[in-house]
């Protein structure tokens, strides 16, 4: 299977666990016709500078979810939110990875839940939906 074929195959699933659950949140994940690998939480704009979102990674047989922060508009955010790392995880109840440097852009930050797909799509989207709402719910207030 081809990346474009199983990120088309994820969104459905995805979308279709979303409406099962009452539509708490939508995602944007078409662009220019496309699934795309990523999709915007709550966020109607496909090129977001700030937002949460849930990333499918075929090849790299991950999904992510996550605060995606381009520091160029916004060169603080990512270090105010370090400086309250204790006090954000503490709300999760769980740790988080923060990525200070994206891998084809300096200013890109990333504050994220790696989840390596070892179930069934829709086994995996069960797992990951609750973290959604988790994003949602503690980064909400910032972003």
């Amino acid at each position: 299977m081809n990346a474009q074929t199983a990120r088309d195959i994820f969104w459905k699933h995805f979308d279709n666990y979303v409406e099962k659950m009452g539509n708490e949140f939508y995602v944007t994940h078409v662009k220019g016709g496309k699934n795309q690998a990523a999709g915007n939480i709550n966020n109607n704009s496909p090129m977001a500078m700030q937002t949460l979102c849930c990333e499918y990674k075929y090849l790299e047989n991950v999904i992510l979810i996550q605060l995606y922060l381009n520091q160029k508009p916004y060169p603080d955010l990512y270090e105010y939110l370090y400086s309250k790392k204790e006090e954000i995880e503490d709300e999760f109840g769980y740790a988080v990875e923060w990525v200070d440097r994206g891998m084809n852009s300096s200013t890109v930050r990333r504050i994220q839940k790696s989840f390596y797909i070892s179930r069934p799509i829709d086994e995996m989207i069960k797992i990951i939906y609750p973290y959604i709402k988790d994003f949602i719910r503690v980064f909400g207030k910032y972003v």
